[in-house]
């Protein structure tokens, strides 16, 4: 079997002496270089590997040892640190670079913001709605409930025309429209899973041609002047980790699609979920215990750093977005 060791920079180019680190680093551990392929000058490369079993004393190991011995190897490189680098440890085989679903938390992954924070903005209430938040995408809190505590805090927002105020105010990530149209042209298909609300998922979903789009509904009701507000809860079976994991199941089932050709990319601690049941997953600028837990973590400024981890380089990737 083999595998690719991924070192992409988290700034424009990598520090100095940073292949002579990496091949040190698996000169250390139970590994063989076996070749090392540029994805991008100076900001992103393979490092293919074999298992190296002569290394751990073992003369006859089973399948099972072989299989330990990667996911002892893929937890000791999650906690190496090496300053402006990520690394990234997996199978180098035919699903890595054939992806054929990719699905996507909505807040502070394909946006930049967090949507409730701007809705709570309008009821001056954003600084207690951000804390709650931060303690939900960490894992200190239970998602349902953190989630009912910040919307009802949201409670006699006027709701006409809010969502057509907001979608002025996102911001896509960086990358992310050219990492969503590769993954297109690839033939891939794309969903948004998202914990905040449908009407701005839906808009996401159509500005970067996505295929799906699963959130959550604020309910509404008339005030004393007969005005629509919102009523301080959701309406239906709330979007959480769980949640979002079954809807990457069933658009799986759906189109035929096994799971070790699936990717789930997100930055909370309600997105491990269908991170760990995807054939990958990758933690993208994320909460600390997400960063731990995720299969790996991209800390880059750009989304479109993703189709390095899928094995692509630069020309293939400029070729697919007319960037030649």
């Amino acid at each position: 079997m083999s595998y690719v060791i991924t070192a992409i920079a988290c700034g424009k180019q990598f520090p100095p002496g940073i292949s002579n680190s990496i091949t040190a680093l698996i000169e250390k551990l139970p590994l063989k270089l076996v070749s090392v392929v540029k994805l991008s000058p100076d900001r992103a490369a393979d490092y293919e590997v074999q298992l190296d079993i002569t290394k751990t004393g073992v003369e006859k190991p089973d399948q099972s040892f072989v299989d330990k011995l990667a996911s002892n190897v893929h937890s000791q490189l999650k906690e190496t640190h090496l300053d402006g680098v990520d690394l990234i440890f997996q199978r180098n085989d035919d699903n890595r670079k054939n992806k054929k679903l990719a699905v996507f938390d909505m807040d502070s992954t394909l946006i930049e913001q967090e949507v409730i924070e701007l809705i709570a903005a309008q009821a001056h209430c954003e600084k207690e709605v951000a804390a709650v938040t931060r303690a939900a995408m960490n894992g200190e809190l239970d998602f349902k409930q953190s989630l009912a505590k910040r919307v009802a805090l949201l409670k006699g927002i006027e709701s006409k025309d809010l969502w057509d105020s907001l979608k002025p105010q996102l911001k896509f990530t960086n990358g992310v429209r050219e990492l969503c149209k590769f993954l297109k042209a690839k033939g891939a298909k794309l969903a948004v899973f998202s914990g905040g609300f449908l009407p701005l998922a839906n808009y996401a979903k159509e500005q970067l041609e996505l295929d799906y789009a699963f959130a959550n509904v604020l309910g509404t009701e008339f005030n004393a002047e007969g005005k629509e507000v919102l009523s301080g809860e959701t309406v239906g079976e709330v979007v959480d980790g769980q949640k979002k994991r079954k809807f990457m199941l069933d658009i799986a089932a759906e189109n035929g699609i096994p799971l070790a050709k699936a990717v789930a990319t997100g930055d909370g601690a309600n997105d491990l979920p269908m991170m760990q049941a995807a054939g990958f997953g990758i933690a993208w600028n994320a909460k600390p215990k997400v960063q731990k837990e995720a299969p790996c973590c991209l800390n880059s400024g750009s989304l479109e750093d993703s189709l390095y981890i899928y094995g692509y380089n630069d020309s293939e990737i400029a070729e697919v977005l007319g960037k030649n």
